[in-house]
C-alpha cells in the first residue's frame, strides 16, 4: 500500500489524534477516511445532513403559503 508523509504542527496533530480516538480508529485510518472524503467533495452529503430532516419541533412552525405560478416571469424560448 502506498504511503504518504505529512507534516503537522503539534496542535493539529493533537486534534487529529483526539478525533481518531473519538471514532475508535487509528490515526492512520482516520486520516485516510478524511482524505478520501475530502477528495470526493460534491459527491457526498455532509455528516449528519439527513438527521436534520423533519427535525423542527416547533408547534408554531408553519409551511409558507405556496405562491401562484402566475407570478413567475415569462420564459424565453431556447
Amino acid at each position: 500500500m502506498p504511503q504518504l508523509n505529512i507534516y503537522l504542527d503539534e496542535r493539529t496533530q493533537a486534534k487529529a489524534r483526539q478525533a481518531a480516538k473519538r471514532e475508535g480508529c487509528s490515526l492512520s485510518s482516520w486520516a485516510r477516511q478524511q482524505l478520501s472524503a475530502a477528495a470526493d467533495t460534491g459527491k457526498v452529503w455532509p455528516k449528519g445532513y439527513f438527521d436534520l430532516y423533519a427535525s423542527i419541533d416547533d408547534p408554531e412552525f408553519k409551511a409558507p403559503e405556496r405562491l401562484s405560478e402566475n407570478l413567475d416571469a415569462p420564459r424565453e424560448g431556447l
